[in-house]
C-alpha cells in the first residue's frame, strides 16, 4: 500500500510542478524583467529620481530631464555610454547644468544594476512624452 501512495503523491507533484527540464527552457531574462528591475533600481536603491524625477522629467531644470525630446547633454546615448556615465558620474565643472552627479548616483549600485539602470534610462528616452 505504501507503494501505492507513493506513486499517487509522485503523479500528483509532476501534474502539480512542472518538472525542471520544462522551466529551464522558460527565459526568465527577458527585456521587460530587465527593465521593471532597472526601473525599480531608478525609483530607489539608485537614488536617480532625486534629481531626475520619478518619470525622467528632470527636477533640478531641463538639463537633468531623460525623457523623449530631450537631445543627449554628456553622452551620444548609446546603452555603455549612458552605463559608464552612472558609474562615473560628472563633475560640477563638467556639468551643462553646473550641478555635479556623484558616481553611481551616490548609491551603491553594481556593476550589472547600473546596467539595468542605463537600460530603463534609454527606454524613458525613447518614450513619448506621458507616456
Amino acid at each position: 500500500m505504501s507503494r501505492l501512495r507513493f506513486a499517487l503523491a509522485a503523479a500528483v507533484l509532476w501534474v502539480l510542478l512542472p518538472p525542471a527540464r520544462v522551466a529551464a527552457q522558460q527565459p526568465t531574462d527577458s527585456a521587460a524583467a530587465r527593465l521593471a528591475l532597472g526601473k525599480r533600481l531608478f525609483e530607489s536603491k539608485g537614488l536617480c529620481f532625486s534629481c531626475h524625477g520619478k518619470d525622467g522629467e528632470g527636477m533640478l531644470g531641463p538639463t537633468t530631464r531623460l525623457t523623449a525630446g530631450k537631445s543627449w547633454i554628456h553622452t551620444k546615448g548609446s546603452l555603455s555610454e549612458i552605463a559608464q556615465l552612472v558609474k562615473s558620474g560628472i563633475e560640477s565643472e563638467k556639468s551643462q547644468s553646473g550641478t555635479a552627479m556623484p558616481p553611481r548616483g551616490g548609491s551603491r549600485l553594481s556593476d550589472a544594476e547600473v546596467d539595468l539602470v542605463a537600460a530603463y534610462v534609454l527606454e524613458l528616452h525613447r518614450r513619448t512624452p506621458n507616456e
